[in-house]
């Protein structure tokens, strides 16, 4: 059976899973705004904002053969987490389980027990193979092989003032003692278990698709970039 779903690192076959059908592969609805204008065809669409999706729900239909293991695949099948389908490896989603899940009988008398997972995912696929990048040369240029900008986290080892350039994102960073984490996902910049984010003025950098310089003033040993690379 080459149809499966893995759930927060747990692939469903452990738990006697069978898929009968996978989500197809989609692409996320952009979130726009139409608006029709009085007496001209058609509407103006407005965008929310560039690269602005909205979630999807991504449903694998099941079936068990042991109506035993089900007390084990509710406590399981729970919660948010990353999903990876058999139709789409390499990565996955973030995702959560969006639905109620009734065991229904396929037949009376018949143990087998269909059901459906509704995963309720951001619109971004993560690739697996994003290994950390380190920089020690001012003006070094790296390249997002995705299709959507990126949401990097990024270790500056460093002392003192420091502005570094991502692409087109100037960060001016104050009184730096050894290092900083800047984490453009979780939006915030912090050393060890300390916020350090009064220590940063600017944007949070992304990492656009195609090169990105990466580049610095001020005092600093080497930058380590976690790109966090995701497609459509």
């Amino acid at each position: 059976m080459t149809d499966y779903f893995i759930w927060n690192g747990v692939d469903c076959r452990q738990y006697g899973i069978h898929v009968s059908e996978l989500p197809p592969i989609t692409i996320p609805l952009e979130r726009s705004t139409q608006t029709n204008v009085p007496g001209r065809p058609g509407s103006l669409t407005q965008l929310e904002g560039e690269d602005v999706y909205d979630d999807m729900i991504l449903t694998a239909t099941c079936f068990i053969s042991d109506p035993a293991q089900i007390p084990a695949i509710a406590a399981w099948l729970k919660g948010s987490g990353t999903v990876t389908f058999a139709n789409r490896t390499g990565g996955y989603y973030k995702a959560r389980i969006a639905n109620q899940i009734p065991f229904e009988k396929v037949l009376r008398g018949n143990p087998h027990c269909t059901f459906a997972v509704n995963f309720r995912c951001y619109p971004f696929f993560y690739a697996d193979a994003d290994d950390d990048i380190t920089i020690t040369t001012s003006g070094t240029i790296i390249t997002n092989p995705g299709s959507v900008y990126s949401e990097p986290k990024i270790t500056l080892t460093g002392s003192g003032d420091i502005t570094l350039m991502v692409g087109t994102t100037i960060v001016e960073l104050t009184g730096v003692t050894e290092s900083i984490v800047i984490d453009s996902a979780l939006q915030e910049a912090y050393k060890g278990t300390t916020l350090m984010n009064d220590h940063m003025s600017g944007d949070f950098p992304v990492l656009k698709p195609g090169q990105n310089a990466i580049s610095w003033s001020g005092t600093v040993t080497r930058v380590v970039v976690k790109p966090n690379w995701r497609f459509l």
